[in-house]
């Protein structure tokens, strides 16, 4: 216990925790609360490759449909519960994670960026025409793997814990030592490598969480809704909703994206019925927040407060 004290995870942690009792117990739309714990894992997954290790990606949204299809498929082939069938789709988007990061790995900056953002595209084409996933009809999740009884906690459930894990995991992941290179290759990759950090190593090693997590967010959600098809599960929609969360919120940072999931949604649910004015708004924050706030609004408040609610940064002793 002392132990875990010590290790900066104690206050975090609890303040997980009541947030999370606060989501269980409280008379709340579990659906929308189930996408914006969806979408805030993919989030923190996005930035812990783009907010520290300097690579760009326009094309997260590759696993986001590539997780939901192993689900679908996994669950209709197999009979596997769609709970376990996440486990198959992380270890997918892990595999195909290795074989893009093989393709990508010597690209650098905007190279990199429309780099996966092709091959993105190019998985969204291939499973159009696959015939044994639907192709562009979709699937539609065989309705005897689940228990129409309790089937939309269990859906919420996950999420939860998928948001938790993701917080958690990446809150530990950068206050240990893996964290503190990542920090350095964010601040300074050439001047990183120079002193023997693995930079290649730790960069894949980012760009494969960030891929598991967004699988595992897509297939959870498309298990929600118990259909998909390529242009929804491989929308580029995904990827700008989480571009607008990070960078708006504050890139490099844990916080951000926690604020910037409250921008995100506050402005959706404010101009549900308002036609366009939703996307207008998005569009005019996208552009005035990292014009007035260069490192978003969590980089801003930190910068004037020194307020830091997930210290990933340590004091020596």
């Amino acid at each position: 216990m002392s132990t875990f004290l010590r290790s900066g995870l104690a206050l975090p942690a609890l303040g997980l925790a009541v947030v999370a009792a606060a989501l269980i117990l409280l008379p709340i739309d579990r659906r929308l609360a189930m996408e914006v714990l969806l979408v805030l894992a993919m989030a923190q997954g996005w930035n812990l490759l783009c907010g520290y290790t300097g690579l760009l990606s326009f094309g997260h949204h590759a696993f986001v449909g590539l997780g939901a299809y192993v689900l679908f498929m996994t669950v209709n082939t197999t009979g596997l519960s769609p709970a376990w069938s996440i486990l198959a789709a992380a270890l997918v988007a892990l595999v195909v994670g290795l074989g893009m990061w093989a393709l990508l790995r010597k690209l650098r900056g905007p190279y990199f960026s429309i780099g996966i953002w092709v091959l993105a595209d190019s998985l969204r084409l291939l499973f159009a025409q696959w015939e044994w996933v639907g192709s562009s009809r979709g699937i539609v999740l065989n309705p005897m793997s689940i228990d129409a009884s309790t089937f939309a906690d269990t859906v919420f459930y996950l999420a939860l814990g998928l948001a938790l894990v993701t917080v958690l995991g990446v809150f530990a992941l950068l206050r240990s030592r893996t964290g503190l290179a990542l920090m350095a290759i964010r601040d300074n990759e050439a001047g990183a490598a120079s002193v023997g950090i693995a930079v290649a190593r730790n960069q894949l090693a980012a760009f494969l969480i960030s891929a598991v997590v967004c699988a595992a967010a897509g297939a959870i959600y498309y298990l929600s809704v118990l259909y998909v098809d390529p242009s929804g599960a491989f929308d580029i929609d995904w990827q700008i909703r989480v571009l607008f969360i990070v960078i708006v919120g504050g890139l490099g940072s844990i916080e951000g994206p926690i604020i910037g999931i409250v921008i995100y949604f506050g402005l959706r649910e404010l101009f549900r019925d308002a036609g366009d004015l939703f996307l207008i708004f998005q569009g005019l924050t996208a552009f005035l927040v990292p014009l007035i706030m260069p490192g978003g609004i969590w980089g801003l408040i930190q910068s004037r407060t020194g307020w830091q609610l997930f210290p990933t940064r340590r004091i020596a002793q």
